[in-house]
């Protein structure tokens, strides 16, 4: 079922591009991995911004994308209305997926909002589990087991803490 899911996915969209945004918001270091996201490898106006926003925007213009901006941290609306005019030219059914652990920056960006719980216990366990011991049994290591529960509450839920 997943793997039908991805494959619709990948014949919807023309383009699609995935950046972690993180703490630190620079326009001009999200504009250049977008380019780099789609395939553009020529990058030689690389330090001038607006023309790498030109760039971006005519790579974009009449095509369906799917854009996922990950771990979006800065709620700036005026910074994030300059990023903006460059997505404007996408066909039709082009998206934009904005993650954020901020409820603000949720907010700021107006659209329709899927808000996730925090893990369950059992769910945080399994996800930390799969990380942590691989392909080892830690039923087998049961002071592993024991300590690997405590990390995993301390992760209070949170997937990418968990992982």
């Amino acid at each position: 079922r997943w793997v039908k899911m991805v494959e619709t996915v990948q014949k919807h969209f023309v383009l699609k591009a995935w950046f972690c945004v993180s703490e630190v918001y620079d326009a001009f270091r999200i504009t250049k991995g977008l380019l780099q996201e789609i395939g553009s490898t020529d990058l030689k106006v690389d330090d001038n911004l607006n023309q790498l926003q030109v760039k971006l925007k005519e790579r974009l213009k009449g095509k369906k994308f799917l854009i996922v901006l990950d771990d979006v941290w800065n709620d700036n609306y005026n910074k994030w209305d300059e990023l903006r005019n460059v997505f404007v030219q996408g066909d039709i059914g082009s998206k934009i997926i904005v993650t954020t652990r901020k409820e603000s920056v949720a907010l700021m960006m107006g659209y329709e909002q899927i808000s996730m719980d925090n893990l369950s216990t059992e769910a945080s366990w399994s996800l930390f589990k799969r990380h942590a011991f691989e392909n080892m049994d830690p039923m087998g290591h049961t002071e592993l087991e024991e300590v690997g529960k405590q990390i995993a509450a301390k992760c209070k839920g949170l997937p990418l803490a968990l992982k």
